[in-house]
Parts: C-alpha cells; structure tokens; sequence
C-alpha cells in the first residue's frame, strides 16, 4: 500500500480552509453588498412607478367633471375628495423629490433621464402659478409615457422611443408659461367652480 504524503493533504487543507475563509470575509461581503444594492435598486424603481400610477389616480379625481346638473351633496363629496387627493399628490411629490437621487440612481442611462425629468417636472408643476385642475392635467399626461420609460424593455424599442419624445414634449410644454383660467371656466357648463389653489 502506497504511503500517504500527509504534508500534501495538510497543505491541501490548510489551503481550503484558506479559500473559504477569504470567500466568507473578503469576497462574500462584497457580494452580499452587491445582492443587496440590486435588490434595493429593484424596489426603487417599483416604488417609483407605484408612485407614478398613485399620482395619476389622484390627478383623474381632481379633473373629473361633474354635471352641472349634479345635486348639492354630490357636488360637495367631490370637491371634499378632489381637497383630499390634491394633499395627497403633494405630500407625495414632495417625498418623491426629496429622494430624487436615490430613485434616479436605480436607473441607468436614458430611464435615469427620464425619472429625473419626471421627478422635477411634477416637482416645478405643483410650485407653479397653474391652478389644480391644470396642475392634475399634467400630471395625468405624464403618467403614461414615463411609465412606459421606465418599464420598458429592448424588446419594444419604438414604443420606448416614442414614450422618450412625448415625456420630452410634455416636460418642455411645462415650461412655458401657462395663463391663468378665469373664474367659472372649470369646463364651462358641465361642472362645478374650478379648483382653484385655495381649494
């Protein structure tokens, strides 16, 4: 029976013993790190277009027309509902931007882009002179095409184009100044007094 060369087989152990440790310590913190950066990234971007659609719901109480027709309590419980979701959509824009950065890090390229273009569109939208009802107009427009931005994929490439060119129309219509609705113009005879910032 051969004999065994038991400095090899200590060696080889010890040599083992060393690449599991260096695994445990030096490379697999990293990894966990790594694990966790993308899993993070992955509910930021969730979050994000969570947020979007919230924001988009919000923006479609606050532009529903009413009849002018509509009984006295009906007119009442939308203009309650419409006070309560313009809070809302504030509260969370102003969450939103404040963890702009954070957000737009989740992505890359041109979906950063544009989470950033969203993020300070709403942002200027809300602290602009446009009343309620204009400032929920837009952003009920924007909640398509950045939503379509960010979940898009390579598999649908002029759909994602398109959403790019429309969010990048839309963001530069914000800029240019926007003319104040006179009094009683919230869609003329179908609905109630307009949402003006006061309520």
């Amino acid at each position: 029976m051969p004999s065994i060369d038991w400095n090899t087989v200590a060696t080889a152990g010890a040599t083992a013993v060393f690449v599991t440790l260096a695994v445990e310590y030096v490379a697999k913190p990293g990894m966990e790190a790594r694990k966790e950066r993308v899993l993070e990234d992955a509910r930021l971007r969730q979050d994000l277009v969570t947020a979007i659609m919230d924001l988009a719901v919000s923006a479609a109480i606050l532009i529903t027309d009413v009849l002018a027709d509509a009984s006295a309590p009906v007119k009442q419980s939308l203009r309650e509902e419409r006070r309560r979701h313009y809070d809302r959509m504030r509260r969370r824009i102003d969450a939103l931007h404040d963890d702009a950065g954070r957000y737009a890090r989740a992505y890359q390229g041109a979906k950063r882009v544009a989470a950033f273009q969203y993020l300070n569109c709403v942002k200027g939208v809300v602290l602009s002179e446009r009343t309620r009802y204009q400032q929920a107009g837009v952003m009920h427009s924007l909640a398509a095409p950045v939503a379509t931005i960010l979940e898009g994929t390579l598999a649908h490439p002029i759909r994602f184009q398109n959403a790019r060119l429309k969010l990048a129309e839309l963001v530069a219509d914000t800029e240019v100044p926007v003319e104040p609705e006179p009094a009683g113009a919230d869609r003329a005879s179908k609905t109630s007094p307009p949402l003006t910032p006061s309520g």
